[in-house]
């Protein structure tokens, strides 16, 4: 039989989390007061693993995606943001606008019982926020750490989270899995209402409860007060064991999708288009509520598909090379669109360079925030450059250095140089499905023109999607894989698909680029290297994933 912790005990352990985060957020967030113009409302919806290939807005029309598709043809369409490669990095680059170098948070995603974390040091975008007035809410993923109470989102900004902490959990079960050197499989439950376990939710499909919590917060939100909603879904990352592809109703799934030959893809098809379908109740409740004309909604995934390999899940960054884990545009390339009535020229593909740091800057500074409160971070404020269409801010990115797996990457203007073996070659190849095949069904504009936020017609979202089709980019015969081993220089204008290695012919180009990335090499903080603690072994915690170096906020039971 399942234990169950004091209750009043957990309550007085709640008010001491909020109580001590309230102290810690007044003395790191410099106060930032006086009177304000009505402030927009920012809501941020983040896919997990789902590849550029996946939403119908760049061309593909393979899986039914007209709600995020309107939202994209009537907003901005990013063709060329870029994420960091996998999961922990681009969260810590989104809510703190830094390269995760300087955070010890490049390297591999933080695993279930690994003491890892955003260090406490840095402050977040949720923490900013606050600072002008806004009510903060995270539903859905965290992944930056929980071993200590101070690490968890309570206590990095957020007023509330109603989520899980690791990396990925079951669909229905929210159970979270870590597996030990000898296959021996560590489980246990992750789902909480701020730090107490949401047992009562077990057996809801995770898609639905996550939306359901986020329009509950839209329901109850005060309209005086400006609202800074993350919806972090668990869609289309593979869940519990890093296999499953959840869905409601596998029969129905397969035959919505049996068009598609690959099996696993049917599942994640229809994953992706339950994730649209919560896009698409996100903002018909921020509509119903009378908050959506002030609203700035960013939609983006934390970076490509895991096509193959480990926690497959057969999303598809075709046409381009790699995908998560990977340097290469397949990886960290990834699907997203802004969209807000409050922008000056919408509906138009934006080619400028944008990074997933430059949230931060950009959403401080829609909301009317001092840039010069959010001292030395890698973000850049393209506000004017997304909302007025005035040329771009950012002329570089720094894609990864991986100190450890000795891989690095840089993007400077059009040109690219990427370096090192990948510890998984394969990952480097062309791999997913094209979305364009024979048997596939036509793009569904009827879906889209009929969404209530769609000012668009046909002639217009054709243009669009045509902008940012990059099918042509492999030509006719798709070319046999270069070795980036020694170094690869890419012409990304050109060759979006990184087929062709330039760096003999443009040498100084190449030095340059190399030049920025031993200078970044130098401010480089070493990344956190964490193994798993035998200590957080969900057994002595009544089954679940807890702050087990905090004790007294997750005391053992066994």
């Amino acid at each position: 039989m399942r234990t169950v912790p004091n209750d009043l005990f957990v309550y007085l352990g709640l008010f001491a989390v909020l109580f001590s985060g309230l102290i810690a957020f007044y003395t790191i967030v410099p106060q930032n007061y006086g009177p304000r113009p009505q402030k927009p409302h920012i809501i941020i919806i983040m896919a997990d693993d789902v590849g550029r290939n996946d939403v119908g807005f760049y061309g593909s029309g393979q899986i039914p995606t007209p709600s995020i598709d309107a939202l994209a043809y009537n907003g901005i369409i990013l063709d060329r943001f870029y994420t960091q490669c996998s999961c922990t990095p681009s969260r810590a680059a989104l809510l703190t606008g830094q390269y995760p170098i300087r955070l010890g948070m490049q390297g591999l995603p933080i695993r279930a019982g690994e003491n890892k974390s955003l260090p406490l040091d840095v402050v977040t975008m949720p923490q900013y926020l606050k600072r002008l007035g806004y009510k903060t809410h995270l539903v859905g993923k965290w992944h930056l750490g929980y071993a200590h109470i101070e690490d968890t989102p309570l206590q990095r900004g957020f007023d509330s989270h109603f989520g899980y902490w690791n990396g990925f959990v079951g669909y229905f079960n929210y159970t979270a899995v870590y597996e030990l050197a000898n296959d021996t499989m560590v489980k246990g439950f992750d789902l909480f209402d701020g730090v107490v376990p949401a047992w009562q939710e077990r057996g809801k499909y995770a898609t639905d409860l996550f939306t359901h919590k986020a329009m509950k917060i839209i329901d109850e939100h005060n309209s005086e007060k400006p609202l800074f909603l993350v919806l972090a879904h668990l869609a289309g990352h593979t869940g519990e064991d890093g296999v499953e592809l959840g869905v409601p109703d596998v029969a129905q799934a397969e035959t919505r999708f049996s068009f598609i030959k690959n099996p696993k893809r049917r599942l994640y098809a229809d994953i992706v288009s339950r994730l649209d379908d919560s896009v698409g109740q996100i903002v018909e409740k921020l509509d119903e509520k009378n908050l959506l004309d002030n609203s700035i909604i960013l939609f983006l995934s934390d970076n490509g598909a895991q096509t193959i390999g480990v926690y497959e899940n057969s999303g598809s960054n075709w046409p381009l090379r790699g995908l998560k884990l990977t340097e290469f545009e397949g990886g960290i390339r990834a699907p997203a669109a802004i969209y807000s009535p409050l922008f000056h020229q919408k509906g138009y593909v934006s080619k400028e360079l944008i990074h997933i740091t430059d949230f931060l800057p950009t959403f401080y500074a829609a909301a009317g925030g001092n840039l010069e409160y959010l001292g030395k971070i890698d973000g850049v404020n393209q506000w004017e450059v997304l909302s007025q269409q005035k040329p771009g801010k950012r002329d570089e990115i720094l894609v990864n250095f991986n100190e450890i797996d000795n891989v690095s990457a840089i993007i400077m203007g059009q040109y690219k140089l990427v370096q090192g073996r990948l510890a998984f070659p394969e990952y480097g190849d062309y791999h997913g499905d094209s979305g364009r095949n024979p048997e596939d069904p036509p793009y569904n504009f009827t879906a889209v023109l009929s969404k209530n936020i769609n000012q668009q017609n046909r002639n217009k979202i054709e243009s669009l999607r045509n902008q940012t089709d990059l099918s042509w980019c492999r030509g006719e015969k798709n070319q046999p894989l270069i070795d980036c081993t020694e170094g690869c220089l890419f012409n990304l204008e050109s060759d979006p698909c990184e087929t062709t290695n330039i760096i003999q012919e443009e040498k100084i180009i190449a030095g340059k680029l190399l030049g920025r990335l031993f200078e970044f090499s130098q401010i480089l903080v070493p990344q956190q290297v964490a193994i798993f603690d035998p200590e957080s072994n969900p057994e002595f915690y009544n089954g679940t994933w807890c702050t087990w170096l905090d004790p007294q906020f997750c005391p053992k039971t066994i």
